[in-house]
């Protein structure tokens, strides 16, 4: 339908929520480099670096748009990171994607297809993997991020999207419960769907080399084996926690909520320590030293993690920083029900209009 009559509660309903979920993001996060020597920090438009020793010092601004590119829209900051030896890639809100050297000189930009929901570097082909809000993934050439390629296509959007540490695999995670394994780069292969979540999966990290944890809607939280598609392990949250973090080399996973973060055993999810934090919980990274930075909307925490619990040590923030552009991202909500004046309408006429066709071919049934 065209016009007025094309704006239909069931399309209204989507956008909504689509709103809800994604135009709302963070606009700061904090990000763990590829080889474990720190970390970096987007406030906003700007990237800082955090190293594992010494002072945080500013890389770059990013989000501009460049001269002769008018296919950027919307607010500019940076709402993905991705890491490797041969530097940084952004992406904005604005759906520019930018690759930057370590000392913050920046070397090529794109725009993506859509607005990005997941910025990742494949580890196998050295390309940048991204997902976006129309359930597309693509891969981008590093560093011209040039030679864009098509690589899987979901009917609702990836929220979430990460790459195996072998680079077997990409695992997309969509609005509509499911968790799909594909063989990468050959993307319609296939491997596996993991079925477990009755709403949305927001969130999905790999724990080992052959299991996956995901949390999502349901305020649950699943252990996969990779290999054979099972639940090894599930337990039900007290509450919907907004990320889901794996430390690798201590086995462990953090979950945090707007004021607590919650650490878990990797192995069989059973609790281990929950902490409060001081301020409002943005953004949450881990290292490979077993340590993780917290970045709230006033400061910069790191937290050493060991079984015995979790103890923290502020970070001085550098001169500069505006912390006003540091914002809290929403929780993700659960999809509405179809119990609605347009929807209810809708399965009446369906339900009419079978009726109709039934009675009609029973009709020339009787008359034949």
């Amino acid at each position: 339908r065209s016009g007025k009559n094309a704006e239909n509660v069931e399309y209204q309903t989507f956008k909504n929520y689509f709103k809800r979920i994604y135009l709302r993001l963070a606009m700061a996060l904090v990000h763990a480099i590829h080889d474990g020597s720190g970390y970096l920090i987007a406030i906003g438009r700007e990237l800082y670096k955090l190293p594992s020793s010494g002072a945080m010092e500013k890389v770059a601004s990013c989000g501009e748009v460049p001269p002769g590119v008018s296919d950027c829209e919307g607010e500019a900051f940076i709402s993905g990171i991705a890491t490797c030896k041969e530097g940084i890639v952004t992406c904005s809100n604005n759906k520019l994607l930018e690759s930057w050297t370590w000392q913050g000189t920046r070397t090529a930009n794109a725009v993506a297809v859509k607005r990005p929901t997941a910025l990742r570097i494949s580890p196998s082909d050295g390309r940048v993997v991204v997902s976006d809000k129309a359930g597309d993934a693509y891969s981008f050439s590093l560093p011209s991020l040039d030679d864009r390629r098509y690589l899987l296509g979901h009917v609702s959007v990836i929220m979430d999207c990460i790459l195996t540490r072998d680079g077997r695999y990409i695992v997309t995670a969509d609005r509509d419960e499911k968790v799909r394994v594909s063989h990468y780069p050959n993307c319609y292969n296939v491997h596996s769907y993991l079925l477990g979540h009755t709403e949305f999966v927001h969130r999905v990290v790999q724990t080992g080399n052959t299991t996956l944890a995901t949390i999502g809607g349901d305020e649950r939280l699943i252990l996969w084996d990779l290999q054979s598609s099972t639940v090894t392990a599930t337990i039900k949250l007290d509450q919907l926690f907004s990320t889901l973090t794996a430390l690798p080399s201590t086995h462990f996973l953090l979950l945090s909520s707007p004021t607590t973060l919650s650490l878990l055993s990797a192995k069989d999810l059973s609790h281990l320590h929950t902490v409060p934090v001081e301020g409002t919980i943005v953004s949450v990274a881990s290292g490979d030293v077993g340590e993780i930075v917290v970045l709230t909307k006033e400061s910069i925490l790191r937290y050493s993690v060991s079984p015995d619990g979790l103890t923290c040590t502020p970070v001085e923030v550098c001169e500069g920083v505006v912390w006003g552009d540091v914002r809290v991202s929403s929780q993700p909500e659960r999809k509405k029900p179809a119990g609605n004046k347009g929807f209810e309408a809708y399965y009446e006429r369906k339900r009419k209009r079978i009726e109709d066709e039934t009675a009609k071919a029973e009709a020339k049934v009787c008359v034949s």
